[in-house]
């Protein structure tokens, strides 16, 4: 998260840029009262991470907000509510922790401690930005939830560009967390792959004592975790493609043939986190009912028990 937080030096700037347009670092310089060559640092800083841009006019550089949807939102937020103290609240951590919960997504605040956290829900309380809990929801506050909702889009998305190899293609994704293929049958590659990264899907099939036959290698990058299961490699053969009669043959393989060893309510409590439960409660009505109780995108059981016959699976 670090390289996408803002400080409240930045937060400062951008607010000062949004009320005086074409400022100067010398004019910005006089607005925050911090000195120039501090203010030119958090410029280039703003304009790395895309929130401005910069353009000579005459014997001066200006700085003017960027057109990225992102940036425009922050301006309208500061111009919306002036008196809110911004710097304070959407600066370093604060960030992570909004991001975590408008979003609904563990993996952005995988770093944040609880007290950080605690902390942050507090002053936004403060400033009547968040209910009471369990629900710690924004409140009401349209424009803040719209600027963490693309703000964090782009930063997941800048996070993965970085991490994962050039050839990848992300198949899934929300936050830190992301599904991947790459064409890499041999495995050779693997050392280029990022930490908290585990071979998933059809790829971790033999271990499951199934050899599928695939032309790509399946990959899941997760900060936040140190192992997958049988559960999550199911679930990650269905999210290549849900609508997949295919594919959601592979994960009823991978299913009777784990039969013993698979837990139906952790597959089911999983699946929230890929917005699968309808598929997954199909899933398990098919598994129990033999196929008797079918849905889209599982196939017909006569079909399912031919390609249990070729890979040496037993179907009740």
């Amino acid at each position: 998260m670090l390289p996408f937080a803002l400080s409240k030096g930045e937060v400062a700037i951008a607010r000062a840029i949004s009320d005086h347009r074409s400022s100067s670092i010398r004019e910005l310089s006089t607005i925050i009262g911090k000195s120039q060559s501090s203010v030119s640092q958090m410029v280039k800083s703003l304009e790395k991470k895309g929130f401005v841009e910069t353009k000579k006019e005459g014997m001066k550089r200006v700085v003017n907000i960027s057109n990225i949807n992102y940036a425009l939102s922050l301006q309208e937020m500061f111009k919306a509510e002036p008196y809110v103290p911004w710097e304070k609240l959407i600066s370093n951590s604060s960030m992570a922790v909004l991001f975590r919960n408008v979003m609904r997504e563990e993996s952005f605040g995988y770093e944040i401690s609880s007290i950080s956290s605690w902390r942050v829900i507090r002053n936004l309380s403060m400033h009547g930005m968040f209910i009471t809990p369990p629900e710690k929801q924004l409140a009401g506050n349209r424009r803040l939830s719209r600027f963490i909702s693309e703000y964090s889009d782009h930063v997941g998305r800048k996070y993965l560009m970085e991490k994962l190899p050039g050839d990848a293609i992300i198949l899934w994704r929300s936050g830190y967390r992301c599904l991947f293929k790459i064409r890499d049958i041999t495995n050779k590659k693997t050392g280029r792959l990022p930490v908290d990264t585990f071979p998933t899907a059809l790829t971790v099939s033999p271990d499951y004592g199934i050899r599928f036959t695939a032309l790509e290698s399946y990959y899941y990058h997760d900060p936040t975790l140190t192992e997958l299961t049988i559960e999550d490699a199911i679930l990650h053969t269905l999210l290549i493609d849900p609508e997949s009669q295919t594919y959601g043959t592979y994960a009823l393989l991978l299913a009777f043939k784990n039969e013993k060893e698979l837990n139906t309510d952790l597959l089911k409590d999983k699946s929230r986190n890929y917005k699968l439960e309808e598929t997954v409660g199909n899933f398990i009505n098919y598994i129990k009912s033999h196929g008797n109780k079918r849905a889209w995108p599982f196939p017909e059981p006569d079909e399912l028990r031919e390609q249990a016959e070729l890979y040496g699976v037993v179907v009740g």
